[in-house]
């Protein structure tokens, strides 16, 4: 994980992605910040540039924002007190360390010299007192073995290699009478055990190892995800640790400063005075800062204005958390795939079985919050080069807080100026959605119902790619499914067909009515739709063009008609009645079956077609 060269990391090609826009924000304006200084009681400590500053951000997927010096390495310092505790409690279990190491915050310096007099034990693992009991219960044999056991949790947690910083390691040994003091007087009242040097010296070691901003950042992630590693998918600590961790740092990771912390910033977290701050959201995200210039507390300035921003803007305090653990995405998928209810004529069905991977939807579902939004932004900006319409279909979308609005705007935002078209489909009314829905409608998106907002789509794509009118009236061949008949069928059969003429809002066929006529659609619209029961709502079944028939039931069993079919548009059509059919049938036996096959094959295909989108649902 770690880049020797400490190199500036700053975007993601030419879009700037809104996280990715707002920590580049963020980092600009902190760097301004002049306030505290360099850690010097480790003599090596005070050598690192307090120029330095790094962001990274690990989302619970494993996708890594960063900017500024993010791969600069640095020494973890205090940051190992909450992986160490983990290591502790995996190998000792739980009720072992609480007898030996409490939870409560202290309020004191991280390397006070209290104790917990009355449960003889220190306050918590995460000042220095708690930490050298929690490296004295890590098990091995020997020094090397125990400090191999460390570093290879940490690099579980990170993801990959990490180094050490051997002159970091030494002058902490050198200086650290501090913490030998802390180690003997705990020896002294039976909080640990001999061999007490050994455990100095694990404990010297631990916080020599070399770490990133991101690499803190992935650490930081792995916690929000419970102990799974997003990265690697490794599962590095068990669930009920991983729960145990967060809860003591949400108390007492950030030492003396931790009510503040928690009321500003609200989420678990720990610092170290090499100038690193790790913080994690559980279920979500995690934090990676790296600036040296500490406050009087031992804290990043710079890495605590840093937290406490994208908190405020990205609503990531415990106490906001309104969402679900659910997946975002319910599926996605293209038009290609799942088409409108409009039943389109040869040419524009073409250009869409063509073209229709163009068209993506992402069907929404839960809460929509910081890191779920960005995933969606993620996702849309990633698709983008392939991608024209987009449809957030957020009919199953419970609740967007602020941080959802604003990064969805500016997903609307890029969009446009790429030239793509955002369409966001919701149910009607929805109280819940009312906020994202007028926060969208005003950066331009269009909300409408899922059907139309998908005809839209394939109308905007379809106009993209023909543009021109299409409203010519049609010819009997240009109906698809006449499409294989000769043209001495097609001119024997125009002579049993009547023309008609309907105009919009016309009710040309009634649910009931006897089946005894076939209708070729030559120009216009027609919308079939049934009653729902108990309601006087009507539902559209489909949208059918110039260019295909309906009616198909007069060729078949007869009966009567299932759905009213009403012109959605001035209409004209040419009508095969069931009497014409049975004189065409007695004249030319041959284009009867002819006629009748060709409706079979479109039946057919219909279904095929129908049966592809079902299995696109399912997924």
């Amino acid at each position: 994980m770690n880049d020797p060269g400490g190199t500036r990391h700053h975007g993601q090609g030419s879009i700037a992605h809104p996280v990715q826009a707002l920590i580049q924000d963020i980092h600009a304006r902190a760097a301004r910040l002049n306030e505290g200084a360099v850690a010097n009681y480790i003599p090596e400590l005070a050598k690192a540039d307090p120029r330095d500053f790094g962001i990274a951000i690990a989302f619970s997927d494993g996708h890594v924002y960063e900017t500024g010096d993010s791969r600069k390495p640095f020494t973890i310092q205090s940051v190992s007190k909450p992986l160490v505790y983990a290591l502790a409690l995996k190998d000792r279990g739980r009720d072992h360390v609480l007898k030996r190491i409490g939870v409560e915050p202290s309020g004191d310096a991280f390397n006070s010299i209290s104790f917990d007099e009355r449960h003889n034990r220190p306050f918590n693992p995460m000042m220095n007192q708690g930490a050298i009991v929690a490296a004295s219960l890590v098990r091995g044999d020997g020094i090397e073995e125990r400090f191999a056991r460390v570093r290879a949790l940490f690099e579980a947690f990170a993801g990959g290699p990490l180094g050490f910083d051997e002159a970091v390691y030494r002058s902490e040994d050198e200086t650290g009478h501090r913490n030998r003091a802390i180690a003997y007087l705990e020896l002294n009242a039976g909080m640990i055990e001999e061999p007490v040097l050994e455990h100095l010296d694990l404990y010297f070691r631990q916080c020599s190892i070399l770490v990133t901003a991101r690499d803190i950042a992935v650490m930081a992630a792995t916690l929000a995800n419970y102990g799974v590693n997003p990265v690697t998918q490794q599962r590095v600590i068990p669930v009920s640790i991983a729960r145990d961790v967060l809860s003591v740092m949400a108390t007492c990771g950030m030492y003396d400063y931790a009510g503040n912390w928690q009321f500003d910033v609200g989420i678990p977290a720990k610092s170290g005075v090499g100038g690193g701050i790790l913080a994690t959201l559980p279920n979500e995200v995690g934090i990676g800062v790296y600036s040296p210039p500490l406050d009087a507390l031992g804290n990043s300035v710079r890495g605590i204005k840093v937290c406490t921003e994208l908190s405020r803007n990205l609503k990531l305090h415990l106490l906001d958390r309104n969402v679900s653990g659910r997946t975002v995405f319910r599926r996605i998928y293209r038009s290609s795939e799942v088409r409108s209810k409009r039943v389109r004529g040869p040419e524009e069905t073409k250009i869409l079985e063509a073209n229709g991977q163009r068209i993506a939807v992402y069907e929404l579902q839960g809460d929509l919050a910081f890191a779920n939004s960005e995933q969606i932004t993620r996702v849309a900006l990633q698709d983008a080069d392939t991608t024209d319409q987009f449809i957030l279909d957020a009919r199953r979308v419970l609740s967007a807080d602020p941080a959802a609005h604003g990064l969805l705007t500016r997903l609307l935002q890029i969009m446009q100026a790429r030239r793509k078209n955002v369409i966001v489909s919701v149910t009607r009314p929805s109280p819940a959605l009312d906020d994202l829905v007028e926060v969208l409608s005003g950066a331009g998106a269009l909300v409408e119902d899922f059907d139309t907002a998908l005809e839209n789509a394939e109308d905007r794509l379809i106009a993209a790619l023909t543009p021109g009118t299409r409203d010519a009236a049609l010819d009997l061949s240009d109906v698809e499914v006449l499409g294989r008949l000769s043209a001495g069928d097609l001119d024997r059969l125009r002579s049993h067909l009547e023309p008609t003429r309907y105009r919009a809002g016309d009710l040309i066929l009634r649910e009931g009515a006897p089946a005894d006529r076939l209708m070729f659609l030559t120009r216009g619209r027609v919308d079939v739709v049934v009653a729902l029961a108990d309601s006087k709502a009507r539902y559209r079944v489909a949208t059918i063009e110039a260019g295909n028939m309906f009616g198909e039931l007069a060729l078949l069993e007869g009966g009567k008609r299932t759905a009213d079919v009403v012109a959605a548009t001035d209409v004209e059509c040419l009508v095969l009645t069931h009497e014409a059919l049975d004189i065409l049938s007695e004249q030319s036996p041959e284009l009867a079956s002819h006629l009748v096959f060709a409706v079979a094959r479109s039946l057919a295909e219909r279904l095929r077609r129908a049966t592809r989108e079902i299995a696109a649902l399912a997924r």
